[in-house]
């Protein structure tokens, strides 16, 4: 009678600790989780086409400015995407440093540590 005790008690409490290790598995120090860190701005339409890109590349120097002007006069860019091809816990910021969405010309500022640990895909898309 007692071991059996003994034994609900103890399929109990590894059946508590392995719910637990499996919680704490799906949270990271950075409240990051996904395998990809990204931001984006704007609202892509669906006519949208992708009209710039740039990656910037493992090994780069940070901060850095990517620019677009649309060279089409009325082909306003209305949509930026910027994604990291790999998880990092050395994330990214991304803000709107000159120019506005809406508009043929934006620069996008991107900070991270000095000298980049993954590549950085940024995506500009203009009225079709």
């Amino acid at each position: 009678m007692y071991r059996s005790r003994g034994f609900v008690v103890s399929v109990g409490l590894l059946i508590g600790v392995l719910c637990v290790a499996d919680v704490r598995g799906s949270f990271s120090s950075s409240d990051v989780n996904t395998s990809k860190q990204s931001y984006f701005f704007g609202a892509k339409g669906a006519s949208d086409i992708l009209c710039f890109s740039k990656t910037l590349l493992k090994g780069s120097i940070m901060p850095q400015d990517v620019s677009y002007t649309n060279p089409t006069a009325a082909k306003n860019i209305n949509f930026i995407t910027l994604a990291a091809d790999k998880y990092s816990t050395h994330g990214f910021t991304a803000d709107i440093s000159s120019g506005k969405l809406g508009t043929v010309s934006v620069t996008i500022k991107i900070n991270a540590k000095s000298i980049l640990p993954y590549a950085i895909e940024v995506k500009f898309y203009c009225v079709k």
